[in-house]
């Protein structure tokens, strides 16, 4: 299990190297049952494994890899995606070129970036990156690639739903009132006759 927090706003090395930005899910006007929010994001040494990637891992509430969810990779010469009916929320007018995949047991899904991931100096990235599934809405990340240095990027999406508190905070919760209970106790008068 780990504790993680939406970001709000991407790295500023991130911001800086990629020319990226990040679409809330909030912005979309009505409150969702849930969402995808991104908590993590980070540049992967280009000479690793990670390198010359964009890797993605979901995860639930508590930490926990998710499997077989829809991840897609936007960009211009991908092909175009159509949502089916049963989708409840609209991905942003510009999305509808993609190229979709499902996590693997692991959670993660990656896409390997050729020449043409390369983002050049001074210029956005040409990927776009979120989670495609049809229940929860999610944010979305503008303007990835890879760095000439093959340097990549590794993103954490977590679904965070409406009622479901993550266990670390539930026991953060229990913690606090078997403290307040052990004060309470240890304040107390005892008379023992």
């Amino acid at each position: 299990m780990k504790q993680f927090t939406p970001i709000n706003v991407l790295p500023q090395e991130v911001q800086r190297d990629f020319r990226a930005y990040l679409w809330i899910a909030d912005d979309q006007g009505q409150p969702p049952e849930g969402e995808y929010k991104l908590v993590d994001i980070r540049e992967t040494p280009g000479n690793g494994y990670r390198g010359q990637r964009i890797t993605v891992l979901v995860v639930d509430e508590n930490g926990e890899a998710i499997p077989n969810v829809n991840v897609a990779f936007s960009y211009s010469t991908a092909p175009f995606i159509t949502l089916s009916n049963d989708f409840k929320w609209s991905p942003a007018y510009d999305l509808f070129n993609a190229f979709v995949a499902q996590t693997g047991g692991s959670g993660e899904i990656d896409m390997v970036l050729g020449a043409d991931g390369v983002v050049k100096d001074g210029q956005r990235g040409g990927v776009a990156v979120w989670v495609f599934e049809p229940e929860y809405p999610s944010d979305v990340i503008y303007g990835l690639g890879m760095k000439p240095d093959h340097t990549g990027v590794y993103c954490i999406f977590q679904l965070r739903r409406k009622g479901i508190k993550p266990a670390l905070e539930e026991l953060e919760e229990l913690r606090n009132r078997v403290d307040a209970l052990e004060a309470a106790y240890t304040n107390s008068t005892v008379v023992l006759f």
